[in-house]
């Protein structure tokens, strides 16, 4: 589709193209798996699922995939037909109502925020690692926000550098990450012999001494494969700066999904076969890093691990290129407080500026928690996921309403349509997202998190009762304000 086409769409909608469309099919791809990011998510929940479980958490992923393939499912319908930045925030404002828009749209900022953040401290603690340091709380996270840092001034610069540059890092997982897995195999199967049978990935290793039942441990541990394949959706959230975003966003989205699926259960299989000692293992603080270390060597367990951190680093990139979209596009419908500022688009670098730099803001000052407290941050990057499945629990059961009006809108012909599927597909995402859900709400481990969430979320509920409820009433926020507004373009005149 010619992009004035899509500009003269996006008009109708009540916004014009500021923001640059450049982002191509290869892009698109790589910005949804490098926030998925396979590394990442087996480097931090391998060790999860192996304590958890043990080696048999494995076939939890599967549930995973299942999970997320029906939320790619439902995201894919709705952005060929509202291809906008802020997706779900969009979709369930325009679809059902702007209140319920914004708690979705603020339970996806919490999502990626938290997230970059969690995986920023993350990849400062391999930093420490790699070099053979200690580092103190104040270390990882001085380290921490430099990273935040630098992913802020990249992103200010433009999307075309910061998609380039996730374009290099996803490339680089892709060739490396896949080639130390296999060569790691290589090594304990044909070099060493040191490696376990297949019988080894249906065991259940310490966990099956447990006091409870072994399917709610093994069902525990399926977290850990869900924390890992979160953030499909994130090509819906840059469509506005997507070529014929239509075709391109559902496409990428599965690609992302079917191809990070595959990686991770690759790595997750081979890392389980080729362990030595499986107790020693399962009780390491850094497992995947010991792993290749005792089958090759420790200095090649530096060389992965510092090939590793560039995954990392463009998955805290592409992860806050995606939110900030989010907060600027709740900015632009004057639904969060200094929307005046939050909506500006840098003419020459066609980016939401004050928006990059309040995500990047928030950022900072949830690291500086940790000073304070190392749990409580830990706490607060752990409603992550409660953030993400806040999201899909609270846009499908918006659909479910609006495919009672009849509100879902026909989409162009040619593109993904799920059509007299919808429903059905409606139905099981509230039963799947709701379990999942319950689980990170009232499991032990998890209760803590899912406190804070809800004090997050009430934060959200006094902003909306106290100013935002007035304003949508008003239509001086939400999709209303935007079409009697037309794009803001007298912002001063509008309550912000």
């Amino acid at each position: 589709m010619d992009t004035s086409e899509e500009d003269r769409q996006l008009g109708e909608l009540g916004y014009t193209q500021k923001l640059s469309r450049s982002v191509g099919g290869v892009s698109s791809f790589f910005l949804g798996f490098s926030v998925i990011s396979a590394t990442t998510a087996v480097f931090s929940g391998f060790g999860f699922g192996l304590s958890t479980a043990g080696p048999a958490f494995v076939w939890t992923f599967p549930l995973a995939v299942a999970v997320f393939f029906v939320w790619a499912l439902i995201a894919a319908d709705l952005v060929v037909k509202l291809p906008l930045a802020g997706y779900a925030y969009q979709w369930t404002s325009r679809l059902v109502s702007p209140n319920l828009g914004w708690f979705t749209g603020f339970a996806g900022a919490v999502g990626f925020i938290s997230g970059f953040t969690g995986v920023a401290y993350v990849l400062s603690g391999y930093v420490g690692s790699l070099l053979g340091i200690e580092m103190s709380t104040s270390s990882q996270i001085l380290t921490s926000m430099a990273v935040v840092l630098l992913c802020v001034l990249i992103n200010v610069y433009g999307v075309r550098l910061a998609t380039i540059l996730n374009n290099i890092g996803v490339a680089l997982e892709l060739v490396v990450t896949l080639g130390a897995t296999a060569f790691i195999a290589i090594v304990a199967f044909f070099v060493s012999n040191e490696h376990q049978g297949i019988g080894f990935l249906f065991s259940t290793g310490a966990a099956g001494d447990s006091s409870s039942p072994y399917v709610i441990v093994w069902l525990t541990a399926s977290l850990g494969c869900i924390f890992g394949l979160l953030g499909v959706e994130s090509a819906a959230d840059v469509a506005e700066e997507t070529k014929d975003a239509r075709r391109t966003i559902p496409r990428t989205m599965f690609l992302a999904l079917g191809v990070a699926s595959a990686i991770e259960f690759f790595m997750y299989v081979v890392f389980l076969l080729v362990i030595k000692d499986p107790t020693t293992l399962s009780e390491s603080a850094s497992p995947i890093s010991d792993l290749f270390a005792q089958q090759v060597s420790p200095w090649f367990s530096k060389f992965v691990i510092a090939l590793a951190l560039t995954n990392i680093l463009v998955c805290v990139l592409a992860s806050m290129l995606v939110a900030t979209r989010l907060v600027y596009a709740m900015g632009r419908d004057n639904m969060l407080p200094g929307s005046h500022s939050l909506r500006r688009v840098s003419p020459t670098h066609k980016v939401p500026t004050t928006a990059v730099w309040v995500t990047g803001l928030v950022s900072l000052a949830l690291l500086l928690s940790a000073l304070a407290s190392e749990q409580t941050f830990s706490y607060i990057v752990g409603t992550a996921a409660l953030g993400f499945f806040g999201v899909y629990f609270l846009t499908t059961a918006g659909l479910l309403v609006a495919n009672a009006r009849k509100r879902i809108p026909q989409g162009p012909a040619g593109v993904f349509d799920l059509g007299r599927m919808r429903l059905p597909v409606y139905v099981l995402g509230m039963v799947v997202f709701g379990l999942v859900m319950s689980a990170l709400l009232f499991l032990p481990d998890f209760r803590a998190n899912a406190i804070v969430f809800a004090v997050t979320m009430g934060l959200a509920g006094l902003w909306w009762l106290v100013v935002l409820r007035g304003r949508i009433a008003r239509a001086e926020a939400g999709p209303k304000y935007v079409l009697a507004n037309v794009e803001n373009h007298d912002p001063a005149a509008a309550p912000s």
